[in-house]
């Protein structure tokens, strides 16, 4: 079809099932000491394409934990090639669901001999790559005359997990806990936006939600989509069929609600999962039959991947002293693999590269994305940067690295902006607080420089 008409908004819809084997080994968890024993439900690659005025722009969610910046690399090589889409044209969101092959690589002690690295299955890397470009490529060919409409509710399904109780760093803690703080912030935001074709029937749903889809912790063993993939297929049933597609918020410190218990969290069940699914749908229909307020599509994008450095207090002396009995001893670990990479001669890097997203969809109508686990706090400082109209944030988008904090979270320290590093073969040290103001400058060039 041509998509060249003036004042033309053409939308296309694309979904490929990237279900795993049932031997592979779910991430997102470094308690688990063995692989997967089944699948739960089928992960899914969903793509939007919007063409306006000849401008070319594709949402893909996913059912994954999140794409190392070497994935991205490669989807965007392959999206040049095959699709002659440019990085900025892509603004892929993984849904973070912890029920999905593991595609990082990690320390996990339950698996492997401590100090080594556990890689993920490189033919599912590779064909999960292909899929995604796959995905997007039949929504390019599903293009069609649509018009388009949305409206901004609220979710409650989130509570807040990062508590300032320390004892859970201790040597005698586990250290995958976190504590419900329901007077912390979350982000309510749910955006649901609707593409309809010219004889008003549903082409594709856009919904999002900030939160975890951890309902169900390390015990569990089998594929899922989680509490998105719950939330889709109701939406789908009153879409008639149509695709829908959801994207991952600032979620980096909110867990689902229906698991906190005082003050801890369970572990939860796939009727739990069920629950936040039903929830969150409820939420998306209610907001959809109050009606949506139409808007022109008019699409400027940019991107730039910004250099976010290690804080260098974090020495050849601390690495000794997280190496002692008395830390714990996934810190020995990570404190002891450092040390020997140092004794090699080995560099230790100073930074690492965050991608940061920007698609405006229509004047003052934007999405910012963020390659990383986005904590409320920093999710909220992006969101007020800009001056007017609305800024949906999003984490998990066109890559995920590491924990995003701001400057004050670095300071308190604990799980996101120190623990989780001594899970990680690449981060020698928690991040200097001086990301913040790069982050944030970062945002202000994409601004500027969209088009």
């Amino acid at each position: 079809m041509k998509t060249n008409l003036p004042g033309t908004l053409y939308a296309g819809v694309a979904r490929t099932d990237i279900t795993p084997s049932g031997d592979c080994l779910l991430g997102g968890f470094a308690g688990r000491d063995h692989g997967c024993e089944g699948i739960h439900d089928p992960l899914y690659a969903t793509s939007l394409a919007l063409v306006a005025d000849g401008k070319k722009f594709v949402m893909t969610g996913v059912d994954i934990l999140g794409f190392t910046n070497e994935q991205m690399d490669r989807i965007w090589k392959l999206a040049r090639e095959k699709l002659g889409l440019q990085p900025g044209q892509l603004f892929i969101n993984a849904s973070h669901t912890h029920a999905a092959p593991a595609i990082h690589p990690m320390f996990n002690h339950e698996i492997t001999r401590p100090g080594q690295v556990l890689n993920p299955d490189p033919g599912y890397i590779d064909e999960l790559i292909e899929k995604v470009i796959l995905s997007a490529g039949n929504a390019l060919k599903d293009l069609r005359p649509a018009v388009a409409s949305r409206a901004i509710g609220k979710t409650f399904i989130g509570i807040n997990r990062r508590a300032s109780d320390k004892s859970i760093y201790k040597k005698e803690a586990t250290g995958y806990e976190n504590f419900p703080n329901p007077d912390r912030e979350v982000d309510r935001t749910c955006p649901v936006i609707l593409f309809k074709d010219q004889q008003d029937r549903p082409i594709s749903l856009v919904f999002g939600a900030a939160c975890h889809p951890t309902t169900m912790r390390y015990d569990n063993y089998l594929v899922s989509a989680e509490y998105p993939g719950a939330a889709r297929n109701i939406i789908e049933k009153e879409l008639g069929g149509a695709p829908s597609l959801f994207l991952q918020g600032m979620a980096g410190d909110v867990k689902p609600r229906q698991v906190a218990e005082g003050n801890t969290f369970r572990s939860g069940t796939f009727e739990d999962v069920e629950k936040v699914g039903v929830e969150l749908a409820a939420d998306v229909l209610s907001i959809l039959r109050k009606g949506l307020q139409p808007f022109d599509v008019r699409i400027r994008t940019s991107l730039t991947r910004v250099s976010l450095p290690f804080d260098q207090k974090w020495d050849i002396k601390m690495y000794e002293r997280y190496g002692r009995q008395e830390e714990a001893a996934y810190r020995q670990v990570w404190a002891g693999y450092w040390l020997e990479k140092l004794k090699r001669g080995e560099p230790r890097p100073d930074s690492t590269e965050l991608t940061l997203s920007l698609a405006e969809l229509s004047p003052g109508f934007r999405l910012a994305g963020v390659a990383g686990e986005l904590l409320t706090d920093m999710g909220m400082k992006i969101k007020h940067l800009f001056d007017e109209g609305e800024t949906l944030v999003f984490g998990y988008t066109n890559g995920e690295i590491a924990y995003i904090t701001d400057a004050k979270t670095l300071r308190e320290g604990g799980y996101e902006a120190t623990e989780t590093i001594f899970f990680s073969h690449d981060k020698p040290a928690p991040f200097d607080e001086s990301i913040e103001k790069i982050i944030l400058s970062g945002f202000k060039d994409l601004e500027k420089n969209i088009e």
